[in-house]
């Protein structure tokens, strides 16, 4: 049984409420128009609002009461859990500082190599537009991953 037997009886108060509150709407007269105690709906209908109340609005939830036991394992839990997302935060931080490292060392190598190059290669571009052609970088692999029935040519092989 999914749902216990409080939970249930819970839904049809609930449902009951929701009946009783929906039929006193009913009956309600419905004022258009005047200065006092006037509806805030568009229309100028009190009961859309109280049918929108009844409808939308979530009864308050109790808070969770746990065992101490229950307690100590939740904190537990959310502790280890902190300690894995730190982790894996620092090494993602460590593989860009080591990727910005090479980069910056591979920038050097090509001012040293060629300063028209470097200068170049630095430059921005203004009203430069991402290549609408090329896709975009995700974490997913593509839908065609590899066509090993591709040969390279026996000519075109270079030793």
């Amino acid at each position: 049984m999914a749902e216990s037997i409080g939970t249930m009886f819970a839904r049809a108060k609930l449902t009951a409420n929701a009946g009783a509150v929906l039929r006193a709407a009913a009956a309600a007269p419905v004022r258009v128009g005047g200065k006092k105690g006037g509806s805030t709906s568009l229309n100028g209908d009190a009961r859309n609002d109280l049918i929108k109340k009844v409808l939308f609005d979530a009864p308050a939830r109790p808070p969770v009461r746990l065992s101490p036991e229950d307690l100590a394992r939740h904190e537990t839990i959310e502790r280890a859990w902190k300690l894995v997302r730190q982790q894996r935060r620092l090494a993602q931080e460590e593989a860009l500082a080591k990727k910005f490292e090479k980069m910056r060392q591979a920038c050097a190598e090509l001012e040293k190599t060629s300063n028209y190059l470097f200068k170049h290669s630095q430059s921005k571009e203004r009203n430069a537009v991402f290549p609408r052609q090329l896709r975009t970088i995700t974490d997913t692999p593509p839908k065609k991953i590899w066509d090993y029935r591709n040969a390279v040519p026996a000519g075109s092989v270079k030793a």
